[in-house]
């Protein structure tokens, strides 16, 4: 990690992971350790994404519909049948890269049993809580940076 004191008195702090850069503004040197680690924690929470098969995600979030038997019947078809022979061994990173609609028509190609709605549904219910819960980890070194009067943003390296 770089620091650099701006002429306005606050610091910079620059940071390199995996080929991306992150820069945050702050207001103490002693601010810009603690923006260190909470950047770094929140890359590690993002990078597990990777490490989690789309297979695994869909049991664990289909076992969230404890009180909506219906839901989670009609979901279970479709993982079943549709989306986990397709995307299963996937890394749930690359589901969320991919683009939804070629995600769709990989699995309506496929076939298998199932309803085309139900089975749009189901995947756009499953990877719209992976995009929050990924981002809430993501989120929370932002939003206390914020609380302290920080700032910071990732880039892409050039």
């Amino acid at each position: 990690m770089a620091i650099d004191r701006l002429p306005s008195g606050s610091f910079r702090a620059r940071l390199m992971i995996d080929g991306q850069r992150y820069t945050a503004t702050l207001s103490t040197e002693a601010d810009a350790d603690l923006w260190e680690v909470e950047t770094r924690a929140a890359v590690v929470k993002r990078q597990g994404a990777g490490s989690v098969t789309f297979a695994v995600y869909a049991e664990g979030w289909l076992a969230g519909f404890i009180d909506d038997a219906s839901d989670r019947t009609r979901f279970a078809t479709q993982l079943e049948h549709r989306l986990v022979p397709v995307l299963g061994e996937l890394s749930l990173f690359e589901v969320l890269e991919a683009d939804r609609n070629e995600l769709c028509g990989q699995v309506m190609d496929a076939g298998g049993e199932g309803d085309d709605e139900a089975t749009r549904e189901c995947l756009h219910l499953i990877l719209e809580d992976a995009v929050e819960e990924l981002c809430a980890g993501v989120d929370q070194g932002a939003v206390q940076s914020r609380s302290m009067g920080r700032t910071w943003m990732r880039s892409s390296a050039r």
